[in-house]
């Protein structure tokens, strides 16, 4: 709100055209659209996070930090993971939450899907009576991905799936020798891999981690299609983290394939690509496509390239919005009590209100219909005020428990009434 200090009739002016310009858009994590699972250290799930709990963890998490990356050495204690709800209105959303301590202090730990490091809050043990603080050694954190020997399970089951393929054509079978790494606890691991005829990367495999870090198997494997007419070699990632089958190259009858292993480091630091695998197609004895795949590990998130299977694509990262009564009518995806209001009227919604007249709404207050922004896990939800005159509509949003609203501008007034309408 602007403060004018020069005279009294300004002043006066001031009071009569409102509150001036305001920055109206405030959007949060609302524990209405969040639930949460406790996770154990056994791998084992707790769902139905009380919401006391998740109120919590989330207002922790959206308060400035103490410190961007974890502590060097830590001992991790109980984890959280909390998820935006429904994920049908904006695809998959979380907020990790880990607690751990050092040798002098607590600490929260917040992770967002969309970020490779935490935001780490300093805290009071106290304040959280319901974490398992039972203490266990301090361990220095992990910076790097380490290649380890493919556990004894895991080569076991290959070499069954590869017999049992033996007795299906469709099944396909592993090509070995098979890799294990083991990922850091900050940071995304991307496989990537280029054709040698084009220079954009496509992504095969991506994520970040959790404190504990993760098991990753990594193996090549040849599945027919359609018979033996059609095979295609495939990249498959498993362990912690489940990845989904990537195609490298389709093959056809007359085509032959080689697979050239590049020779891996120890260990992959941050910010440091090595090349993984080459994989050949081959006609009457002369290449015809060669693919390379690579291995990265960014120092912070970055949006994979060219990947088909990445759930952010179905998680708009623009303003969606929703007319409705109550959280869990939205919640549960009740359409009879909930309406969508397009993309661009919500976009346009959000700009109006970032720079806004405040002042007392007008008109008539529609109590049983509520406007909810969201945007990436985060919402906000305004009563609505409706005055019609003449030839002109006007619609106030008003932030619940305030009494000064925003006015929006005629256009987007009139779009939001045929929603309201419908």
């Amino acid at each position: 709100m602007r403060r004018y200090i020069h005279t009294g009739i300004l002043a006066g002016v001031v009071l009569l055209a409102g509150c001036g310009k305001e920055q109206y858009l405030d959007l949060t994590y609302d524990v209405n659209y969040w639930g949460g699972i406790s996770t154990t250290f056994d791998g084992q799930e707790i769902p139905d996070l009380p919401k006391k709990q998740t109120a919590a963890l989330l207002k922790v998490c959206q308060q400035k930090p103490d410190m961007k990356h974890l502590p060097d050495r830590y001992v991790q204690h109980e984890g959280f993971d909390l998820y935006f709800l429904p994920p049908s209105i904006q695809g998959r959303e979380f907020q990790h939450v880990r607690f751990l301590s050092d040798e002098k202090k607590d600490y929260l730990a917040c992770q967002p899907i969309r970020h490779a490091d935490y935001a780490v809050h300093q805290i009071k043990r106290s304040d959280y009576p319901f974490v398992d603080w039972s203490k266990q050694p301090v361990k220095a954190k992990s910076t790097i991905v380490r290649f380890k020997p493919v556990p004894k399970k895991v080569m076991d089951q290959q070499k069954q799936e590869n017999e049992e393929s033996k007795q299906s054509k469709e099944m396909g079978h592993y090509l070995f020798p098979s890799y294990q790494l083991s990922l850091p606890p900050e940071g995304q691991f991307v496989l990537f891999m280029k054709d040698k005829s084009k220079d954009d990367e496509q992504t095969l495999f991506e994520t970040t981690e959790s404190l504990s870090g993760s098991e990753l198997n990594l193996a090549f494997r040849v599945i027919p299609n359609s018979g033996l007419q059609h095979t295609s070699i495939e990249l498959m990632t498993s362990g912690d983290r489940i990845g989904i089958p990537s195609v490298i190259q389709d093959h056809v009858m007359g085509q032959s394939y080689q697979i050239e292993r590049k020779q891996l480091p120890d260990t992959l630091s941050v910010g440091q690509t090595v090349p993984f695998a080459t994989v050949r197609k081959k006609e009457e004895g002369k290449i015809i496509q060669e693919t390379s795949i690579y291995m990265r590990l960014n120092p912070t998130y970055e949006k994979p390239a060219n990947y088909k299977y990445v759930f952010f694509d179905t998680s708009p990262t623009s303003y969606v919005g929703f007319i409705h009564q109550s959280p869990k009518q939205l919640v549960e995806s009740d359409y009879k009590f909930v309406s969508a209001i397009p993309d661009k009227l919500a976009k346009k919604i959000a700009q109006e209100l970032k720079e806004t007249d405040v002042m007392e709404p007008q008109g008539t207050k529609l109590n049983q219909k509520k406007l909810t922004l969201m945007r990436q896990g985060k919402s906000q939800t305004f009563e609505l005020f409706e005055r019609k005159r003449a030839k002109k509509l006007e619609i106030y949003v008003v932030k619940k428990g305030t009494k000064n609203g925003a006015k929006l501008s005629g256009t987007t007034s009139e779009a939001l009434s045929e929603v309201l309408n419908k």
